[in-house]
């Protein structure tokens, strides 16, 4: 059985450097610069101990879509052994409900083209400009009104 809990930073970096981020060294540099912000939060998906999927959010405004309360999804990562098994999906929902809870109106993240399938399947909308992040790839920008 699989469910998910808040982690910390520390504990997503092993998950975005094997799926994520191969390309940085070491799996200690697999930071991202906000992620001790006040208003971040980690939500990592277990199967028994191990952790399988990584996710992070932050407070975070787009200028691509027209709210007053937002939040990003960064650094989302589910082990290959994982994926199609809801893994992901558990975790977005989680967060999602955790964020409506709050007040926020809408989540958004760049999602990487092979990822745009299963954004869709969990409710998200994108644009259909395809735009580059350096070493990493071709995004949409996708978002989600929660």
């Amino acid at each position: 059985m699989m469910e998910v809990r808040v982690i910390q930073s520390l504990e997503t970096r092993q998950l975005r450097h094997l799926v994520l981020w191969p390309h940085i060294a070491r799996t200690e540099d697999c930071v991202i610069d906000i992620d001790a912000r006040s208003d971040a939060f980690h939500l990592g998906t277990y199967h028994g101990d191990r952790l399988v999927s990584v996710g992070s959010f932050f407070s975070m405004p787009s200028d691509k879509v027209r709210f007053e309360r937002y939040y990003r999804l960064r650094a989302m990562a589910t082990h290959p052994d994982y994926r199609g098994r809801h893994a992901g999906a558990m975790l977005v929902n989680y967060g999602a409900n955790m964020l409506r809870e709050r007040g926020v109106e809408v989540l958004w993240c760049d999602a990487r083209l092979t990822a745009v399938p299963f954004y869709q399947k969990i409710g998200f909308d994108y644009l259909p400009e395809v735009y580059d992040i350096p070493k990493i790839g071709p995004h949409h920008f996708m978002w989600k009104v929660l």
